[in-house]
């Protein structure tokens, strides 16, 4: 009997950040789109959570606290990965966020996903994981 193969990140890139991050991500063999190649630039946030949704995509942004409200009223959401710090250059966005992607990966291969999960911190913020959306609780968990 065989594994099941390992689940693939699948990420949607907000506007807020490079479109060239998303291209060198796939690059690297992640399936990675900006909202930008889903004609989804100056769309309402809420239109940019639920396009993640539909594809199962973790939508990746430094929108924080439009998303953290956004992601607390919805039922369900694929997940969110929050980039605390909005003012890093493109090569800086790329390296937090490939060490969002060891971390996702950790959880999917521990069979844990995102659903209804947020990946908070990068650049000097340390990684946390909190718990929004239709779950009662609301939990944190540093990484």
């Amino acid at each position: 009997m065989s594994a099941a193969p390992a689940r693939q990140v699948k990420l949607l890139l907000d506007e807020n950040l490079a479109p060239a991050v998303a291209e060198t991500l796939r690059i690297e063999g992640v399936d990675a789109a900006h909202v930008r190649e889903r004609s989804l630039s100056g769309k309402s946030d809420r239109v940019v959570l639920e396009r993640a949704f539909r594809e199962d995509r973790i939508l990746v942004t430094a929108n924080v606290t439009d998303f953290e409200r956004l992601a607390a009223a919805r039922e369900l959401h694929a997940g969110i990965v929050l980039i605390l710090d909005g003012n890093l250059l493109r090569d800086e966005q790329f390296a937090v966020l490939s060490s969002a992607i060891e971390i996702v990966q950790r959880e999917y291969g521990a069979g844990r996903d995102l659903v209804n999960r947020i990946l908070r911190g990068g650049g000097q913020a340390q990684w946390k994981f909190d718990q929004l959306g239709a779950s009662p609780s609301r939990t944190r968990r540093r990484i």
